[in-house]
């Protein structure tokens, strides 16, 4: 209980942290739909909105955890929040340039501060209790983020994709002078969100700077239990084959949840009807995060939880793949439950007994989220080619191999 008090504040502070990162994240699923139209983009070049995000955690993760270990944790935090607010300053000239290299600049720097943050918080979250209930803890910060991903779809949406139908008809219609200042009209809509939101940022850096945030130290973790002495974080393959795991979990995620607008609209439904997909999915992954938060570890190991969850998003698959429609849409937003505990389980899994090898085997978890940065592009390739639903295909593969992580390769303690 004494634990638990010590740990409560920095845990909530952690908790504000996720919902930073559900925010920004879940923006990009309106950012797709919006540069579609206010830059004249197609499918393939829009997936350049997640690249740029999420291609960060890769470059970035590795230096990250080299930066936190000569600062610290909190100092870390706080650069984190500054790199943010820079990605999200640059939206402002990229908005009235109707730039779409700034843009992703800014994402990227975006991308960027989430990765040190992300390299930071993840592991706290990990070690501080026992590792048989990290998914529990891990489901909380999943609660924060998704919420936060509520209030940005629910702020923004009607800003950012306002008439966005009507506007996508008309344009084709106008001359070159009428097109040019609506789609200039309707880029300037991003200035005056990203400014409240560079505020809130440097604010909540300021908060984080002042709270007191402990340092919690690699030893605390798990003693290695398998005799073998590691003397490279290679030799734990339920580590690297966690980062497959990871990698293939956040695919599904940022397809499911950033392309569930174009695929409903593949579907047949109009932008301002798909755009409430978004909040479905958001819905069911919150679903699964109270299960998480109920049933691991008193009724179910992480490992099963996981194991269970990659089997439904399989049979999901099958069932959006042979159906078509709303009926088709309703399995995909489905998939939003099966993804939920997909980070609150590996997380653990992979980063059980690795010691003093925590921060590094952080990092390389980090680096995983590269999914969301690659995945989309071979998903939108498929469906413009082969059609919607021969990325679900791609989803199901992914699923398959989550499954041999949860059931077999995370019992790996040795080559």
């Amino acid at each position: 209980m004494n634990h638990q008090r010590k740990y409560f504040l920095p845990l909530l502070m952690i908790g504000l942290l996720f919902g930073v990162f559900g925010f920004a994240a879940w923006l990009n699923s309106l950012l797709i739909p919006y540069f579609q139209i206010t830059l004249q983009l197609n499918n393939v070049q829009t997936t350049l909105v997640t690249f740029s995000f999420f291609i960060a955690y890769v470059v970035m993760a590795l230096p990250s955890s080299w930066v936190l270990k000569k600062i610290g944790f909190k100092k870390g935090i706080f650069l984190g929040l500054v790199i943010m607010a820079i990605g999200t300053v640059l939206f402002i000239p990229a908005a009235y340039t109707r730039a779409y290299w700034l843009f992703l600049c800014g994402l990227f720097l975006m991308g960027t501060g989430q990765a040190l943050l992300q390299t930071a918080a993840n592991p706290y979250v990990t070690i501080l209790g026992p590792i048989e209930s990290a998914g529990q803890r891990n489901s909380i910060m999943g609660v924060f983020n998704k919420l936060a991903g509520i209030v940005s779809q629910r702020l923004l949406g009607p800003i950012l994709l306002l008439n966005a139908d009507a506007i996508m008809n008309s344009i084709t219609t106008m001359g070159d002078a009428e097109k040019i200042a609506a789609l200039n009209s309707m880029s300037l809509r991003v200035v005056n969100p990203y400014i409240v939101i560079t505020i809130l940022l440097l604010v909540m850096a300021v908060i984080m700077w002042v709270v007191a945030l402990p340092e919690v130290h690699e030893e605390e973790t798990n003693a290695e239990a398998t005799g073998v002495a590691h003397t490279s974080i290679w030799m734990f393959p339920n580590l690297i084959l966690g980062v497959l795991a990871l990698f293939c979990a956040e695919g599904t995620e940022s397809i499911t949840s950033y392309y569930i607008i174009p695929y409903g609209q593949s579907m047949g439904f109009a932008t301002a009807d798909a755009q409430v997909f978004v909040d479905y999915i958001i819905y069911a992954m919150l679903a699964g995060y109270v299960a998480g938060i109920v049933l691991i570890p008193t009724y179910i190991k992480q490992a099963k939880a996981l194991a269970a969850c990659a089997f439904l998003g399989i049979c999901f698959s099958l069932g959006a793949i042979f159906t078509s429609g709303f009926t088709s849409v309703l399995f995909v937003i489905a998939m939003g439950f099966c993804n939920a505990l997909n980070w609150p389980c590996i997380w653990p899994l992979a980063l059980d007994g690795v010691g003093k090898f925590t921060k590094t085997a952080a990092a390389f978890l980090i680096m995983a989220i590269a999914g969301d940065a690659i995945f989309p592009i071979l998903y939108a390739q498929l469906n413009t080619q082969l059609g919607p639903h021969a990325g679900i295909v791609l989803l199901m593969a992914l699923y398959i191999t989550i499954l041999f992580y949860a059931a077999i390769w995370h019992k790996k303690k040795v080559w």
